[in-house]
């Protein structure tokens, strides 16, 4: 069986297993409760299903001109020859996967299709190696580092305009609908509505299923304001601090001063703290946002990537080029504006997107 048939069944079976899992957990509920489950939870589940589709969506966009391109390559093309080889190597960097990944590619197709020169052959063979620089023959952690029975303390960081704020917001609601203890610390203390946008997300789209901590007075220290959230979390118990750093450009050495302080701060509060160290892009910035990820990572351990805006982009090469250029792996993938629309990073569904417009046409040219 080849790649792309596996990466199909993969994929049909992960939502088999789990519409199965489900049916199970409502067997097994005596007759009365299970009518009690399905009408509590029937809303639920439907809201879960519209997200997963539109996250489904928002990634497809973003292949959309991938695959197109793809499409006519193959059709332009008999022969795989040194043309062809320039030309996939153009459509590959229009996709933001960055010079080093295409060349690693293309070379690699070169090798693998040498005892072959029919250009129809190659589609499989690329969808493959895109998964395997993404995976690079292991799993990467993906998930986050939350754990029960401890307070968790996530860092987010990020430039201006890349929806950190945001991000944060999500995430914060995401644990809260788990009925976790959830506290924001606002140590974005210098930015001018910065800490007004939190308070408006706590008070009026968290419903205040969360709270917030912020300095005293404007402009505070932002490494007090992290000291004093985490003395709080510590000592009411809470299960996940989240600390909305400020909106730093690579070029301002001071702020980046700063994020380091506040990261040492969390480190000796906790040796094993921060537990996460999410970096925010905006996936309609390219390699901009590869160059920001290389910036933040010489400062802190980046633990993952929060990418945002995938709905309004038509490239979805940025989380290649990451986790190759990196090895950091992307965390979450921001969506659309409302407060749920935030999902876990899942690899096979990822690659499955990006690939399927033009490996189904394969299939159907066969």
């Amino acid at each position: 069986m080849g790649f792309w048939n596996k990466l199909k069944d993969k994929i049909s079976g992960n939502q088999t297993e789990k519409q199965n899992n489900e049916e199970k957990i409502v067997k097994s509920k005596p007759i009365v409760e299970q009518k009690q489950l399905t009408e509590k939870e029937i809303a639920k589940k439907q809201k879960q299903k519209a997200k997963k589709e539109k996250a489904e969506k928002a990634i497809a966009k973003s292949a959309l001109d991938f695959s197109k391109d793809i499409k006519k390559l193959s059709k332009k093309y008999k022969k795989m020859d040194d043309d062809f080889f320039d030309e996939l190597e153009e459509v590959l960097i229009k996709t933001d996967m960055g010079m080093k990944m295409v060349l690693k590619i293309s070379n690699n197709i070169r090798r693998k299709v040498k005892n072959t020169s029919e250009a129809n052959e190659f589609r499989e063979i690329l969808a493959e190696e895109i998964y395997d620089i993404y995976t690079d023959g292991s799993k990467k952690v993906e998930e986050l580092n939350f754990e029960d029975g401890r307070l968790n303390v996530f860092m987010v960081i990020g430039v201006n305009g890349t929806g950190k704020t945001t991000s944060l917001s999500k995430i914060a609601n995401f644990y809260a609908e788990q009925n976790k203890k959830v506290l924001i610390a606002a140590a974005d203390t210098f930015r001018a509505g910065a800490i007004e946008q939190l308070e408006e997300w706590v008070d009026k789209r968290l419903d205040s299923k969360v709270d917030l901590v912020k300095g005293k007075k404007q402009n505070q220290d932002p490494a007090s304001v992290v000291f004093d959230a985490l003395e709080k979390a510590k000592a009411e118990g809470y299960d996940l601090l989240l600390i909305d750093t400020a909106g730093r450009l690579q070029n301002k050495v001071n702020l980046m001063k700063e994020l380091e302080k506040m990261y040492q701060i969390v480190h000796k509060f906790d040796k094993k703290a921060p537990h996460e160290l999410l970096l925010v892009i905006d996936a309609t910035t390219g390699q901009n946002g590869v160059m920001q990820a290389q910036e933040f990572n010489e400062v802190a351990d980046i633990s993952g990537i929060v990418l945002t805006k995938m709905d309004g982009t038509s490239k979805g090469g940025i989380a290649l080029s990451i986790k190759d250029q990196l090895n950091i792996p992307v965390k979450l993938v921001g969506v659309g504006e409302q407060v749920d629309d935030i999902e876990k990073f899942d690899v096979d569904q990822y690659v499955y997107n990006l690939v399927v417009g033009f490996m189904e046409e394969r299939e159907e040219d066969e």
